[in-house]
């Protein structure tokens, strides 16, 4: 359905995995963070460059220093995403031998009618209750997602850290319960954030999942509406997502939900082995 994890989840070390340009006057101007995913073998940068010193090779001698300190961590690969807008960008990781291997879609959802929450019966909509459903949710997540491109299963610990420093609160991580089983076994979540700017608050669905045991029966449609309706609750006025473009599934759940492509993205990867 979509997939997001932030550094602190990827294993992202800044002590260790995090290289900063610096002008003459020792003033920091650009950076690369590299998030090393040991489980999948891979690495993960991202960073960039204040816009007043773009154009003086900056960024590429950031990129050369990184693909040559990931290549020593014995990884298969490095993966760095960029968005289609910038081209420049584009073209500098193609030059130094990076090739696309994925594209998402960033889409943005903005009407004053929320989408009904059908909820199959049997089932329940609760938030994520801080310290009791960290290993519930690392379990769902890692069972969800176990199959998609570039996911490394995360630790209960990982995910502790995440939840504490959630955008708007524990309680925008929602689960669909089956309240058939015992305890109401968790089918499905919506990992959701609230930037909060006044009238110009919004929301982003970054991760929905969907327990394999439950595919097909309607909840991935459920968990998402529920979602957006708490976001709007809260007081969004947009709530902003991002989906694999190969996905048709779930790109097409979102367009029937009124969610519009509003930009995209390119996933690079270099191969080291």
């Amino acid at each position: 359905m979509g997939c997001w994890q932030c550094c602190r989840c990827r294993g992202s070390d800044p002590e260790r995995h995090c290289f900063i340009a610096e002008d003459d006057a020792g003033k920091a101007v650009g950076y690369t963070l590299v998030a090393y995913e040991q489980p999948i073998s891979r690495a993960v940068a991202s960073g960039g460059v204040l816009a007043e010193h773009r154009g003086k090779g900056i960024g590429r001698a950031l990129l050369r220093e990184v693909m040559q300190y990931v290549e020593g961590l014995g990884v298969e690969a490095l993966h760095m995403e960029a968005s289609v807008a910038h081209a420049d960008v584009n073209h500098m990781l193609s030059l130094h031998g990076m090739e696309t291997v994925k594209s998402l879609w960033q889409m943005r959802w903005e009407s004053d009618e929320v989408p009904d929450v059908n909820l199959p019966e049997g089932f329940a909509v609760r938030s994520l209750v801080a310290g009791q459903d960290e290993q519930v949710l690392t379990e769902l997540q890692n069972i969800s997602f176990g199959e998609n491109w570039g996911f490394s299963p995360n630790t209960v610990e990982q995910i502790r850290v995440r939840v504490e420093h959630n955008r708007g609160g524990p309680e925008g991580i929602i689960f669909i319960t089956d309240d058939g089983t015992e305890h109401g076994k968790p089918a499905a979540y919506n990992w959701t954030m609230f930037i909060e700017d006044g009238a110009a608050s919004s929301g982003i669905i970054a991760m929905t999942g969907v327990h394999p045991d439950y595919r097909g029966r309607g909840i991935g449609r459920a968990v998402v509406t529920a979602g957006i309706a708490y976001l709007v609750e809260r007081g969004a006025a947009a709530v902003e997502l991002e989906v694999d473009s190969e996905n048709a599934p779930a790109r097409e759940l979102y367009l029937n939900l009124g969610f519009r492509k509003v930009s995209g993205s390119v996933w690079y990867e270099k191969r080291y082995r």
